[in-house]
């Protein structure tokens, strides 16, 4: 179902695009009122992404395609938006450590949709993740840090920009996804591709000077302490709760990956690729998806530019989603139904071979 052609428009106010950008944090209000309620309330997130906001993109045809300059905001706009990121993240870990602590007071099937909703709180995650890695504040490095690890993928930064900012759209990076290779095979081939990567550009840049002064041996240092603390904290059970809710997010994670670069491969002449370009990402601008996911549809603009998500511009050269990217997730867990909807969007000529 793709949404109505946007009317046109003028620019909308500056404080409604900050508004808006806050969208993420409504999330845990409907968490909170989901447990407050207890039963089938406690499915209110899933049903405002899953169902809620993709009717809303459709319905009202709104697109987030205006073009803003840091120069229109206040210092109190800024201020908010930076903080955005880093606040999503605390209240992110706060509540998945206090759902671990509290699975007693939930039966079987609140537990499996709290699972569910924590999976999809740390999908977007991710995305707040992502925006922080690349922050110039000490205060944004330390926040990724803490959210990355909790995430379960500390190297997150490492393969991001090392790696996949070089290399997107070429069968170098683990992170772009061939044409027809679908969800579950990039996933046994992205997660452990993606770690391997790591390693050897660790060991690369150590050069033999100590295992200490390796980032991936004191990340899976990390991951000891932090599976630790939580099974101290919360028992056995909560942890369970924990690395089921992580296995759901990295789902949500990978899927994003996927999408991204689908087919769009970089062409090769004379052993150079060519520069990375608005065709080589696929963009969604669909409103409520995008706020929602600290507008990471606009993806081509940010591997072009690299700005900070509130200033991220449409891109007219990119290749466009039919829908927002809640619905496009359920869409490549299908592998057939996202075949027969992208494959004829996409140029086959430039596409690599299929895994």
């Amino acid at each position: 179902m793709e949404s109505p052609a946007p009317e046109s428009q003028t620019k909308p106010p500056v404080s409604r695009h900050v508004l808006f950008c806050l969208l993420p944090h409504s999330l845990f209000v409907m968490l909170a009122l989901g447990v407050w309620g207890g039963g089938w309330w406690l499915l209110l997130p899933i049903v405002f992404l899953q169902v809620a906001l993709p009717l809303l993109d459709w319905i009202t045809g709104w697109q987030d395609d205006a073009h803003f300059d840091k120069s229109e905001f206040t210092p109190a706009h800024l201020a908010v938006l930076h903080w955005n990121t880093r606040l999503y993240a605390l209240f992110y870990m706060a509540s998945v450590v206090w759902m671990a602590m509290s699975l007693d007071r939930f039966n079987a099937m609140e537990i499996g949709i709290l699972i569910a909703s924590a999976s999809l709180l740390g999908g977007i995650g991710f995305g707040a993740a992502h925006e922080l890695l690349h922050g110039k504040d000490a205060l944004d490095q330390i926040t990724q840090r803490l959210l990355t690890t909790f995430l379960f993928y500390p190297h997150y930064k490492l393969i991001h920009i090392r790696s996949h900012h070089v290399h997107a759209g070429t069968d170098q990076d683990e992170n772009t996804a061939w044409m027809n290779e679908s969800i579950y095979s990039y996933i046994f081939r992205t997660i452990p591709g993606s770690m391997i990567r790591c390693w050897k550009m660790e060991a690369r840049r150590c050069n033999g000077e100590g295992l200490l002064k390796n980032k991936m041996l004191i990340y899976a240092l990390g991951q000891v302490a932090l599976l630790t603390g939580l099974f101290l904290v919360s028992g056995p059970n909560g942890t369970l709760f924990y690395l089921a809710h992580i296995l759901g997010a990295h789902i949500v994670l990978e899927s994003v990956n996927y999408i991204q670069h689908y087919g769009l491969m970089r062409q090769k002449t004379d052993g150079e690729y060519e520069k990375t370009g608005p065709e080589h990402s696929w963009d969604t601008y669909h409103f409520f998806s995008s706020y929602i996911t600290y507008r990471v549809g606009h993806h081509s603009y940010h591997h072009i530019a690299v700005k900070p998500y509130y200033l991220l511009d449409p891109e007219p050269e990119a290749p466009k989603l039919p829908v927002g990217y809640f619905w496009a997730i359920a869409m490549v867990l299908l592998p057939p139904w996202w075949r027969h909807v992208i494959n004829p969007k996409l140029n086959v000529a430039a596409a690599a071979p299929a895994a």
